[in-house]
């Protein structure tokens, strides 16, 4: 969903920001309708709007009031001990994704020795098998070049990567 722009509305009439504030309250009172039902929670908004002295509440002023005594009747550790920092919740998030990739890092490590095991079962000499698979924690290692299939050496014997 993209976000909209938000108007400077100052400069506007009292009617014009109202039918704005309006729109977004209705805009709101949907979103609210919709966590409600999904998460199966009790969600009540009051708006306290410029200048009025009755506030806006959704769904009623009762259960606005009521879902309000209960949350203030709790002791504030116990409110304060419910709240997620974002930080912590993404440092959890980051701990189960580090957890699982060296778990994926294993699995592949032991699938890796197990091929190389069979290969070597079957009658493969350790000679035919690749650096790689000789090493065997999935790191690359360059063997140095034989005479005969040398690709890199010139003319002069030097190896072009070097130069």
């Amino acid at each position: 969903m993209a976000t909209k722009r938000l108007r400077d509305t100052r400069n506007y009439s009292e009617n014009i920001r109202n039918s704005i504030l309006d729109r977004r309250v209705i805009s709101l009172f949907k979103k609210a309708e919709e966590l409600s039902i999904m998460c199966d929670i009790e969600v009540t908004i009051i708006i306290l709007r410029p200048g009025s002295i009755q506030p806006i509440t959704w769904k009623s002023a009762s259960l606005a009031q009521g879902v309000l005594t209960r949350y203030l009747s709790c002791e504030a550790n116990e409110r304060i001990k419910n709240f997620v920092k974002h930080e912590t919740y993404l440092q959890c998030k980051a701990e189960k994704k580090e957890k699982q990739i060296s778990k994926l890092e294993k699995m592949n490590e032991e699938k890796e020795m197990e091929l190389l095991f069979n290969q070597l079962v079957e009658g493969k000499s350790i000679n035919e098998l690749d650096a790689r698979q000789m090493k065997g924690d999935g790191s690359i290692i360059e063997s140095a070049p034989t005479k005969a299939n040398d690709t890199n050496v010139g003319d002069n014997g030097h190896s072009k990567d070097l130069d």
